[in-house]
């Protein structure tokens, strides 16, 4: 689950071909014996598998996560899930991106005398890049008051020095058509004359999504130290960041188990119940008791919530098939943006149109003593639609989230459904423990009979959706967020 706000972790980056140790593992994991019901045995099974240290905290972007996804995948397989036809497999590739340097930025400033000085990177400035960047240079520069214009046309070539605030650059920038730098070519601006620290060469950068647009930003420079007390002599500049945008592979895990319809209904078969849950957590970095323990192994925060999905996929799939069509989300990068569920959206391997709703699946693996205990869940959104009221009077023992202050509706994937205009409501049991987000959510801290009971509820309540009369529907002026 992410936290109320946007903490994009920095990539891990690993050569490639690296061996990994957890891999002949994985592949070689042997799957518990095919049951329709929700059991202990595979519910431990899975979490066991994503919540090990050999998966090193199941890092968005990391050779971890790929081994996640693979056992992931052919556990679908194994219990009669289908790949989407579209995706020819059981994976949607997620091209994230980030940033990877081979050496220090470099910035040269060339004075009214025509002498050119090299500026020392962390002590006289600093370089915030997004998106793919443009030319090094040269440039003339073009300087900027407080209170002054802009030049009326710019470009690739255009580089602006700024005597402002930092707010009022991105102001004026906005205004002029080039929020955050677009289409330009480099930006600076004086920010006293405070040194900074030496800096190394930058070790990763956020992961994102790639732009839709691959617009081309400018590199955006603060000057301090030396180079910021003589900001208004400053007439050339030429910056080479060696380094810049890196695509990162990942993935989502996505199956379909096909609808039959009714014999009054045959077109419910092409309504879409998509459940979800995301697979990946914080990587390593963590500290805990155990000092040499940095692993974030992520049991609860959402191998319990994977576990359920796969739990339930298996239910689904033995048998009878569900009326309507059931979509498995297994999505990547949730911690980090819920990129892999907004990749998924964005480009949608099934009709979009056909989405009916999104149940989502969150830290499950502890009861919560606010909603009556073990086997007891709560809905996230109760208000917004008439879902949770129509899975309540289907003899599911759920109520509402009982903290709407946490903002959990609008900090899990399921708020990317609703950002789409579909009803997405996530079923939990966090009780708010402590070990939220550290290297103490283990394994060893779940409760698996809360989890089989909480999974037997699980089941009725996605029967009801996939196999019932009921349908999805926002109450009067939802949704309320849009995207």
């Amino acid at each position: 689950m992410k936290t109320p706000f946007l903490c994009l972790g920095c990539l891990f980056l690993v050569a490639a071909g690296a061996q990994n140790p957890a891999q002949d593992s994985v592949k070689n994991v042997e799957f518990p014996p095919l049951n329709p019901a929700i059991t202990q045995q595979a519910l431990r099974h899975h979490l066991a598998q994503l919540a090990s240290d050999e998966m090193q905290g199941r890092k968005a972007g990391s050779p971890e996560s790929v081994l996640v996804s693979d056992y992931l995948g052919r556990a679908l397989a194994h219990v009669g899930v289908q790949p989407v036809e579209s995706l020819g497999g059981m994976f949607q590739p997620v091209p994230l991106v980030s940033q990877r340097f081979d050496a220090l930025p470099e910035l040269t400033l060339t004075d009214g005398e025509g002498v050119d000085v090299t500026v020392e990177f962390g002590v006289e400035f600093l370089v915030r890049m997004s998106g793919k960047a443009g030319e090094r240079g040269p440039w003339d520069i073009v300087h900027v008051q407080k209170g002054g214009e802009l030049p009326g046309s710019m470009g690739p070539n255009t580089c602006l020095m700024f005597h402002t605030s930092a707010g009022e650059q991105r102001r004026m920038l906005k205004a002029a058509g080039h929020e955050r730098g677009r289409g330009l070519g480099l930006l600076l601006r004086g920010a006293g004359s405070r040194p900074g620290s030496k800096l190394g060469i930058p070790q990763g950068g956020r992961l994102s999504l790639p732009s839709k647009e691959q617009d081309v930003r400018a590199p955006d420079i603060t000057l301090r130290g030396d180079a910021g007390v003589r900001a208004e002599e400053w007439q050339r500049a030429t910056f080479d960041p060696h380094g810049g945008d890196v695509i990162v592979a990942e993935r989502n895990v996505v199956g379909v188990i096909p609808g039959r319809g009714t014999k009054e209904h045959p077109e419910a078969a092409d309504e879409i119940i998509v459940l979800s849950a995301h697979f990946d957590h914080m990587g390593v970095g963590g500290a805990g008791k155990d000092a040499e323990d940095r692993i974030m192994n992520g049991a609860d925060d959402d191998a319990s919530g994977v576990a359920m999905v796969m739990e339930l996929a298996e239910a689904l799939a033995a048998g009878e098939a569900p009326v309507r069509t059931v979509v498995i989300l297994l999505a990547a990068a949730e911690e980090v943006g819920m990129l892999g569920t907004h990749w998924f959206v964005d480009h949608c391997p099934v009709d979009l149109g056909k989405v009916v709703c999104n149940l989502n699946f969150e830290m499950l693996g502890r009861p919560d003593e606010l909603v009556g205990g073990p086997g007891k869940l709560w809905f996230t959104g109760w208000k917004r639609t008439n879902l949770g009221p129509l899975i309540a009077a289907s003899g599911v023992d759920i109520v509402a989230d009982p903290r709407p202050d946490q903002r959990f509706f609008m900090r899990s994937d399921n708020i990317v459904f609703v950002q789409a205009g579909i009803v997405g409501q996530t079923l939990s049991s966090y009780n708010m423990h402590t070990d939220y987000h550290r290297v103490t959510d283990e394994l060893e801290t779940i409760d698996f009979d809360h989890m089989l009971a909480a999974g037997q509820a699980c089941l009725t309540a996605v029967r009801a959706v996939v196999d019932g009369d009921l349908t999805p529907a926002w109450e009067e002026g939802e949704p309320k967020l849009g995207r």
